[in-house]
């Protein structure tokens, strides 16, 4: 968790020096723009990088499965970096995949989307999505779209939520992680009360391991992948997300250096790693 905080706060740094540097090139939010929204689809197969299909919040699974969901993120204007925690049973599901590489943000002109997300897999009911686009300039996204698509497997049966609530860690009444959007000018999106934690519409769905959903939603049936085939991020062995990354971001604010070259240099650094273990 530790990690996470730092992140955050060097993120939400790095973003407030980056905004001079946009100056005007940056859009402007639409003053009757729709609210920004985020939903959790247990059926992703209606949507793509840049548009949301018809969002499923229940689906039977089959254990042994290995099946997709997506984070779908709609309304958003100016998207620079984001964190999201995913929380769920670990004693039905475990967290196998994920992708924020190839999703929403991947598609503006010159985009360098940088995965700080937790490892997988990863069984302990917490997981911690995070990625920033360290493009120079700066390439803020708007719109609506799959902004992180996660890989499950079910392990054992029961129901599972997968909410991206805010979590209580200490049970002080007050939420220590929340969802994130930090925006190209430094300002959180969907902040109405000041903490910086996203404040909705967020909606959370459920996978049920061994027996059908209730309703109208009997017949759903998760995107299956595989039966016990772990998916990588983006297929290729996990680095760990923040692990070394998260280190010279942290290092470098300490040292009182933050901005668009950091970010860039950092994202270039993960691309060398990957080239030279293929």
């Amino acid at each position: 968790m530790k990690r996470l905080v730092l992140v955050t706060a060097v993120l939400g740094t790095a973003l407030l020096v980056m905004s001079p540097l946009a100056g005007g090139s940056l859009r402007s939010p639409l003053s009757a723009q729709a609210p920004t929204s985020l939903s959790v689809d247990v059926i992703p197969s209606g949507n793509t990088a840049t548009s949301v299909g018809s969002i499923q919040a229940c689906a039977s699974a089959t254990q042994g499965d290995s099946f997709i969901v997506d984070i779908v993120i709609s309304n958003v204007t100016d998207l620079l970096a984001w964190e999201i925690p995913i929380s769920y049973n670990p004693e039905v599901l475990e967290v196998t995949g994920r992708d924020v590489e190839q999703q929403f943000q991947s598609v503006s002109p010159g985009s360098q989307v940088l995965d700080l997300s937790d490892k997988v897999p990863d069984n302990d009911g917490r997981y911690g999505l995070q990625a920033v686009d360290t493009a120079d300039p700066p390439s803020p996204d708007s719109g609506s779209g799959t902004l992180a698509r996660l890989t499950f497997k079910a392990t054992g049966p029961g129901i599972s939520p997968i909410s991206i609530a805010p979590v209580d860690l200490n049970d002080d009444g007050k939420p220590d992680r929340g969802i994130l959007l930090r925006q190209a000018n430094g300002d959180a999106a969907g902040d109405a009360n000041g903490d910086s934690i996203f404040d909705g519409p967020a909606h959370d769905a459920e996978v049920r391991v061994g027996q059908s959903c209730p309703g109208p939603d009997s017949k759903n049936v998760v995107q299956t992948v595989g039966r016990g085939a772990d998916q990588g991020s983006a297929g290729e062995a996990d680095t760990g997300g923040g692990g070394a990354g998260t280190a010279l971001i942290v290092g470098a604010a300490v040292a009182g250096v933050a901005g668009v070259a950091l970010l860039v240099a950092i994202a270039l650094l993960f691309r060398r790693r990957r080239a030279g273990r293929s």
